[in-house]
């Protein structure tokens, strides 16, 4: 009974020793899951833009093409970057902002000399603490007229890592915690139109870069912190452009946080009754579903034609007709089938053979057959074969001279008026006859 009680108080000490450890080991944290989109918004990458974009009367409509171009009243998105794979394109779109267009474009847009006209420059640069309106104005007195120099968006800032990054337990999981990267905006003294209310601040997540406007234009509409530039706004004509340093933030799940709808809408200038266009990237129809709407005839054509000519290929089981029976040819359908193969190569030669067979039989029975003119010998043969057989003379005479510009059709008549001769001649008595 004692043994029992050493044993259990043994376990007890183990199981209070594990405990303590898992207390001392583990950490207990609160983590902001963010939840996957249902419905519409896990389809829609873009409805949440859409549904603000109504709220305040303005329609979107996505394009993978500038041809058409928007009204002269739209605001157009560049998100592309290959919307200049075609020169005129750059020319086109100026005229179409300088008619009354909204342009809002990032850096990466400005790339090869496009979009020079713009006058706003994008630059890589370190962010220095400063204030919204101070940044502004050493941006204009800093900057060169001609605007040459055009850089890419810099990388966004990223938040240091927390302690938690580290845990086996998050990374395991996977959690997605909400990006944390938010500052106040402000639009500064050189803006004229402000896109809300007056003096207001915008509490906003979402990256920024650096952002200048050039010396020869004069700024409508600025937002930036007091790190950096968010967006600046240039009249071009009787239109504008709106550069945004980094690319604005629209997407279903970033426009929910914080201010990011108000700023993405003070950014496209929404307005009741204003059509907002977004450029994304080229895109064409496949080739199978170019050649069936555009050719589909042929295209039909050319797939039977295929098949038809894969099928001929393919491995067959048996022949493709059906074998004559073996059989043994007798000689006289060996000789027909030689004389139809004569005949219908060469006619001649089958004359010739057929008048030395006539000519053969014919000196047996005709004195004097080699001294005798061709009349002589025909009349000669005509007096031996009556008065059993008839002999056409003017035929068979016709037919031992056989000129060479003779058809194959003639030539085939005289060989059977000689095969005739000759046929009389064997029939008639086997003594030689006199003249």
């Amino acid at each position: 009974m004692k043994n029992v009680w050493i044993v259990r108080g043994l376990v007890t000490v183990a199981l209070a020793m594990l405990v303590g450890w898992l207390v001392h080991s583990t950490q207990w944290v609160e983590i902001e899951v963010e939840n996957d989109a249902r419905g519409l918004a896990a389809t829609d990458a873009r409805y949440s833009l859409r549904q603000l974009l109504a709220s305040a009367g303005a329609t979107l409509e996505l394009r993978t093409s500038l041809d058409p171009l928007p009204p002269a009243d739209a605001t157009l998105l560049l998100d592309s970057t290959m919307w200049n794979i075609f020169p005129e394109r750059d020319a086109r779109l100026k005229a179409w902002v300088e008619n009354g267009g909204h342009l809002v474009i990032t850096g990466r847009q400005m790339r090869d000399g496009d979009l020079r006209w713009v006058p706003l420059s994008f630059y890589k640069a370190p962010q220095r603490a400063a204030t919204a309106a101070s940044g502004a104005a050493s941006g204009a007195d800093e900057d060169d007229d001609d605007g040459d120099d055009v850089d890419d968006v810099p990388a966004t800032r990223k938040k240091p890592p927390t302690g938690n990054d580290d845990k086996p337990l998050a990374r395991l999981l996977g959690v997605k915690r909400p990006a944390r990267d938010c500052a106040d905006f402000e639009e500064t003294a050189v803006t004229t139109a402000p896109a809300f209310e007056p003096g207001r601040v915008y509490r906003g997540c979402t990256p920024t870069g650096s952002l200048r406007w050039l010396r020869r234009a004069t700024p409508s509409w600025q937002l930036a912190s007091t790190r950096a530039t968010l967006a600046v706004r240039v009249p071009v004509g009787h239109g504008s452009v709106t550069g945004v340093s980094a690319n604005p933030v629209l997407d279903n799940r970033g426009l929910l946080r914080e201010d990011n709808g108000l700023i993405a809408m003070a950014i496209l200038q929404a307005a009741p009754g204003r059509a907002i266009w977004i450029v994304e990237d080229e895109s064409r129809e496949p080739l199978l579903a170019w050649l069936w709407h555009e050719a589909r005839t042929p295209f039909l054509l050319a797939c039977v034609a295929i098949g038809l000519a894969l099928w001929r290929l393919m491995v067959r089981f048996g022949p493709r007709e059906a074998v004559p029976p073996q059989a043994r040819r007798s000689m006289g359908e060996q000789v027909r089938g030689t004389g139809q193969f004569i005949a219908g190569s060469d006619p001649q030669a089958l004359h010739a053979a057929t008048k030395k067979a006539f000519e053969d039989i014919v000196r047996t029975r005709i004195e004097h057959w080699a001294d005798r003119t061709d009349a002589e010998r025909v009349a000669a043969l005509g007096a031996a074969l009556a008065p059993t057989h008839t002999l056409d003379t003017a035929a068979l005479l016709a037919s031992m001279n056989l000129g060479g510009g003779a058809t194959p059709v003639q030539i085939l008549a005289a060989i059977a008026v000689l095969e005739q001769a000759r046929r009389a001649l064997l029939r008639a008595p086997a003594a030689p006859l006199a003249n």
